[in-house]
């Protein structure tokens, strides 16, 4: 299904990773003070990005990592090509094993698609809206309120249509400005529902055999002989290296990386729970929520398999988990609890020292202090972290995309008045 907003994951070994941490951190340092002109990644430098960040995913066992995790619009490979023009990309990249640089352009590209990992699972807030429509929007929304607050008294004395006419009227005769009905998307999204039912409904015989036979079986017998990590002794507040980097904007961001427990059992269940949770979030939580959660812009489950020739039993494939978020960190974990522990506990119950769970959605999650030891346990320290939307939560973006795309729409009454009262 088309979505104009995609996602991108590089893991790629590092071959000198002092100095790539380095190089990270003066970037991430100049991006708090001037985002707009950091290079490489000032807004117009790295095109109709929306989320970005570099994180290195330390390993004595199996080599450290370097994961780029971008949330960008378009295709793919044209998009990485305007990437190859951004100056300073090659300074953090060839700190990596075998990279080519952007001058050897064809080999550059096969150099990242062949390190790229698709995510097992993939959400977005508002899926269908490119970065340069949404700063459209906000714009939009910052004038109609300096047109409203200029042209109170007169407003006032009005009805509700002729209202949206004058303040449409004033939207439309600034040329920066795009005011032109985009219309919602329900009907596509309503005949993508009708296509995941049906898919549903073939599989789901097969499913169930597979339940009946083998895998209700298998998770009994696996939850049995389970190893949890002992409960935390107190109340978890902030890990201090982690916590010095939140908070700084209206948005957080979180990569947490954890070992899939192994045998076949584990790797096959969490590839299926996050096949159907990437099924969910492409068709059903499009409308700004991830399960209830309502705080996420993006989020991204990418399995990183161990290539190494060893056997099976001995494989550690690990889950990176990477999430853009609004508030603070105890918030965001208080709804991952409240309101999706069944799913969360779905996946996350088939990798290391997660809380003890039964029949694999229950408990795990809702044990709140464990479940947050737990992941700051496995949360890693993102050297560098780029928003293209600093100052507005999901609701924010949501509603100013809503107003916009109604702004010039025939409206009925109660939704003339939804629409001023958004305003």
């Amino acid at each position: 299904m088309w979505t104009a907003t995609r996602e991108l994951s590089v893991f790629a070994p590092i071959a000198d990773r002092s100095t790539l941490e380095l190089r990270l951190a003066a970037i991430n340092d100049a991006l708090a003070k001037d985002v707009a002109s950091t290079e490489p990644f000032a807004p117009d430098a790295v095109p109709d990005v929306h989320f970005m960040r570099f994180v290195i995913i330390p390993d004595d066992e199996l080599g450290d990592l370097l994961a780029w995790e971008v949330n960008y619009d378009g295709e793919l490979e044209p998009w990485l090509a305007r990437v190859a023009e951004v100056p300073g990309i090659d300074r953090i990249f060839e700190c990596c094993v075998g990279y080519p640089g952007t001058r050897k352009r064809d080999d550059w590209m096969l150099w990242m698609l062949e390190h790229r990992i698709r995510a097992a699972a993939f959400y977005c807030a508002y899926p269908g809206v490119p970065r340069k429509e949404i700063v459209n929007d906000l714009a939009v929304r910052q004038r109609l309120r300096e047109l409203a607050d200029a042209q109170r008294p007169a407003l006032e004395r009005l009805p509700p249509h002729e209202i949206q006419r004058r303040l449409y009227e004033g939207v439309t005769a600034d040329a920066r400005l795009q005011s032109s009905v985009i219309l919602d998307e329900d009907l596509r999204w309503f005949f993508s529902r009708v296509a995941a039912v049906l898919v549903g409904l073939i599989i789901l015989p097969f499913l169930l055999a597979i339940v009946v036979f083998w895998w209700f079986w298998a998770l009994l017998r696996a939850e049995r002989d389970d190893e949890v990590a002992p409960p935390p002794k107190h109340a978890v507040h902030t890990a201090a290296e982690l916590a010095a980097l939140e908070d700084k904007i209206r948005q957080n961001q979180l990569t947490h990386v954890v070992d899939i427990k192994p045998g076949v059992f584990r790797a096959f269940t969490v590839r299926t729970v996050l096949y159907v949770i990437g099924a969910l979030a492409g068709v059903f939580y499009v409308d700004g929520h991830l399960g209830g959660i309502t705080s996420i812009h993006f989020a991204r489950w990418v399995i990183v398999n161990d290539r190494r020739d060893v056997p099976r039993s001995q494989r550690r494939d690990r889950i990176v988990f990477f999430s853009n978020y609004d508030g603070s960190w105890e918030s965001y974990l208080g709804e991952f609890i409240d309101r999706a522990s069944m799913g969360l506990t779905a996946i996350w119950s088939n990798t290391v020292d997660f809380p003890k769970t039964k029949l694999l959605m229950f408990q795990g999650a809702t044990d709140e202090e464990s479940f947050k030891q737990w992941t700051r346990d496995h949360q890693l320290v993102t050297q560098m972290w780029w928003s293209g939307v600093r100052d507005s939560t999901v609701q924010n973006l949501r509603d100013d995309i809503w107003l916009r795309r109604r702004l010039a729409a025939s409206l009925d009454d109660d939704e003339r008045a939804l629409w001023l009262q958004k305003l």
